[in-house]
């Protein structure tokens, strides 16, 4: 079945043009369909059907985890105009220009500080590591995103226990097979810190995109209330 939407190219409030949205919403009502009866919290769910929208894969909807207080903590932050640390240009390409001029959130890839390579080649590490190392308290507050490198996520962790760096939101998604499981077995294992991650192996930047997209989202509703 092809379904064809008429439209005129004009923008609706969302950002999108009338007929992508139309589309939007009929992908939105198939996942809905075929989810069927679920016992997801409602905040969580927009994100979880976003996810599975992005990646086609209703395997997420059993592998992603959130913290009691992850939704609306990054909801605080993104509404606050928090700036967004990405560990890849992917994230920052991905994300929507519309969607960040609501809340005029910048986005930050740290890898992109020059300094952070000759920081990794001193160290011995990872540049993504370092870039985030680098950054330090910079992070206090704002929404971290983490879609490809464990390392950096793993490094996150640990100025988070041991330095008292405090993110607003710390979304832990690295993809791979290279410590990707267990830096986020780790995440899953910080007290106190507002998170989103997913079990195994996968995640990836268009799952972090799918989250945060998700989330300033519901920024938007709460606001239009």
């Amino acid at each position: 079945m092809i379904l064809q939407f008429p439209g005129n190219g004009q923008r609706t409030r969302s950002g999108l043009v009338k007929a992508g949205r139309e589309i939007e919403v009929e992908s939105f009502r198939i996942i809905e369909e075929e989810m069927g009866n679920h016992s997801f919290p409602s905040e969580q769910w927009p994100i979880i059907r976003r996810v599975i929208h992005t990646t086609g894969d209703f395997d997420y909807a059993s592998r992603l985890r959130f913290t009691q207080d992850a939704v609306s903590r990054g909801i605080e932050a993104l509404g606050s105009g928090a700036r967004i640390y990405t560990d890849t240009r992917m994230i920052q390409a991905g994300l929507s220009p519309w969607r960040l001029k609501w809340h005029g959130n910048e986005v930050v890839c740290a890898a992109s500080n020059p300094e952070s390579l000759e920081l990794a080649q001193k160290s011995g590490v990872t540049r993504t590591l370092a870039a985030f190392r680098a950054c330090g308290h910079d992070l206090d507050g704002a929404v971290v995103a983490v879609g490809n490198a464990p390392t950096a996520l793993l490094e996150v962790i640990r100025m988070i226990r041991e330095e008292g760096v405090r993110p607003g939101l710390l979304i832990g998604v690295p993809v791979g097979f290279v410590q990707a499981e267990e830096s986020k077995n780790e995440l899953m294992g910080v007290a106190q810190q507002p998170s989103i991650s997913v079990l195994g192996r996968k995640g990836g930047s268009s799952v972090a995109v799918a989250i945060i997209h998700a989330l300033l989202e519901l920024t938007e509703k709460i606001d239009g209330q």
